[in-house]
């Protein structure tokens, strides 16, 4: 009898054990949770933190009351109600950009950037939502001394840009000496090449032809044109951090109704001149196209 109320005992031990065993697992379980997506952090903090140079006319700039408008900007505005998000803008430059967006300082970045295979290695980019190809500015009397359609006589020239942009990789690739700015405003990069210090800048072809009419206007003593070569057809998109996909299917899926609605167009229309930038711009395909790839910042 007391060996029998021994076992019987020892059973019980062992299913409250077991029980406790068990209730622990369970309450460990129910407390882990997962780690909230991109999107997630973005829509609980109902803020969408965007890195943009704030000195590219005509898509991220200061009109005459200091505003901030733009291609980029207009279009940002319109993702940010559609998605119920407050978009607070901070003013980086191309590189520091890039940067911003590996610390997480900011969510996004724009600024014409080119969707590129060796930029898509290290980041998410949205759809296009712009498509382009490149141009130069240089001298209006023409002693800038380049313009040739095949791009043979970029070597010796000082070529004015952005440190990290692609335009600046290109310009290295032909001989070209780079002369690197901060984020300075479209007028200091045009007077440079009026006045010799640099001999063009190459960018992006229509921005170039909106800045060039309105900063010769407004300041008459600059005197730069576009020059006629044209080449590495663009295609642009919003920057994000590589590894979570959440972020980019919201603001694609946005991008895809303003597209869809014509929204996208009319912003375009708006600040390109009636130009329709959403869609490949005709002729591209049969551009000259500079490999950049080997080119290192």
């Amino acid at each position: 009898m007391k060996k029998k109320l021994l076992t019987s005992l020892a059973a019980l031990s062992a299913a409250v054990l077991v029980g406790c065993s068990t209730t622990a697992k369970d309450t460990s379980s129910s407390s882990a949770t997962a780690e909230p997506t991109a999107w997630e952090q973005v829509q609980e903090a109902g803020v969408l933190k965007v890195a943009t140079p704030g000195t590219l006319f005509p898509t991220s700039y200061h009109n005459d009351q200091d505003e901030l408008i733009g291609y980029e900007i207009d279009m940002l505005n319109e993702v940010g109600k559609r998605l119920n998000l407050e978009i607070e803008y901070q003013e980086i430059g191309v590189a520091e950009a890039f940067a911003s967006v590996d610390s997480g300082k900011v969510d996004i970045a724009v600024n014409n950037f080119d969707i590129t295979p060796e930029r898509e290695e290290k980041y998410n980019f949205s759809i296009p939502y712009k498509y382009s190809y490149s141009g130069m500015i240089v001298r209006e009397d023409g002693s800038s001394g380049i313009g040739a359609a095949d791009l043979s006589d970029w070597k010796g020239k000082k070529a004015g840009g952005g440190a990290g942009t692609q335009f600046m990789k290109i310009a290295k690739k032909l001989g070209a000496e780079p002369v690197i700015y901060d984020n300075v405003t479209n007028d200091v990069y045009l007077r440079d090449v009026s006045t010799g210090r640099t001999d063009f800048i190459p960018n992006d072809y229509f921005t170039q032809v909106i800045a060039v009419k309105f900063i010769t206007s407004k300041f008459p003593d600059i005197k730069v044109k576009m020059g006629d070569a044209k080449y590495n057809p663009n295609k642009s998109g919003i920057v994000m951090a590589k590894g979570d996909d959440s972020l980019k299917k919201e603001l694609d899926k946005v991008l895809e109704e303003m597209l869809a609605d014509g929204t996208l167009k009319a912003i375009s229309e708006k600040y390109y001149a009636g130009q329709d930038l959403t869609q490949p711009a005709e002729g591209a395909e049969d551009l000259p196209v500079v490999d950049v790839s080997d080119i290192k910042d």
